[in-house]
């Protein structure tokens, strides 16, 4: 089996509409679920502005369908440092103020949604220690992020890094059939930008084309869709697993043996076999 998970980054007070509600009734076509990792305050015109329930109310009505799930995508959303820094929301942040930032987002989002939010996914998925363990003692369930990890957490939140954009769906599908075996899973990340709706100039595909790439992954009898919250309660690799399946897939030797766009829930040796019996 290989699980797909969608995540669209992004949704907030201030978030493109219309492409967000296109993706809710593609998913509702297909019966298919996403989790949407929304950002819960924003600055306008200099001034934090809460997300407000008349602009989450699609969001809030395709939750308590079941059509998508929640996670906290930051706090505001904003860079602690100007250019050339990398940009970053947490990470190097004092712990205490990590914590209280990552705690009043979730406050806002579970007031508004009325519902559980157990998902983090960092700005920039730049995040730090201090980071995981505000989460743990949070008691969030999983993080969302890149491959990069502190190399020495130890913690129980399940770590399920992005491993292809929208663009990648049947790259990523077909190297993930040669892995089947090790029960691949795949976390593709979606933005506004990604949907010409949105008027972008850099979008890879419209709201059409994304319908038929539900459908046809729909279609295939070895893939099941889920949310980052499914996969969370179900994902049974250690977080250490994926730190070590990325420092293999940047080594000359073992990159044609483990799968680039997708991680394990299995051992990674088994990965490794089923690569060589099928590369």
């Amino acid at each position: 089996m290989i699980r797909v998970a969608l995540r669209l980054d992004d949704p907030s007070e201030t978030s493109h509409q219309g492409v967000e509600t296109g993706v809710m009734d593609i998913l509702r076509k297909h019966r298919a679920t996403a989790t949407f990792a929304v950002i819960p305050f924003r600055m306008v015109d200099g001034e934090r502005k809460a997300l407000s329930l008349q602009r989450a109310l699609p969001l809030v009505e395709a939750a308590r369908e079941g059509v998508i799930e929640i996670a906290l995508h930051g706090h505001t959303h904003v860079r602690r440092q100007p250019e050339p820094a990398l940009p970053t929301e947490f990470s190097g942040c004092p712990q205490s103020e990590q914590h209280a930032l990552i705690e009043a987002g979730r406050n806002r989002l579970e007031q508004i949604f009325e519902q559980r939010v157990r998902g983090f996914v960092p700005p920039w998925n730049s995040y730090d220690l201090a980071t995981l363990h505000s989460l743990d003692a949070l008691d969030f369930r999983y993080v969302s992020a890149d491959w990069a990890q502190p190399a020495n957490y130890r913690g129980d939140l399940k770590l399920l890094p992005r491993t292809a954009h929208l663009g990648d769906i049947p790259a990523a599908l077909n190297e993930a059939r040669r892995f089947v075996k090790a029960r691949p899973v795949i976390v593709i990340v979606l933005h506004h930008y990604d949907f010409s709706e949105s008027g972008s100039d850099h979008a890879v595909i419209d709201m059409p084309g994304f319908d038929r790439a539900l459908e046809r992954i729909q279609a295939e009898p070895d893939v099941r869709i889920c949310t980052l919250g499914d996969l969370s309660d179900s994902f049974s690799a250690p977080s250490s697993q994926m730190l070590r399946h990325h420092q293999l897939t940047r080594s000359r030797l073992a990159r044609r043996l483990l799968p680039k766009q997708s991680f394990l829930d299995s051992s990674l040796w088994r990965g490794a076999i089923a690569g060589a019996l099928h590369g």
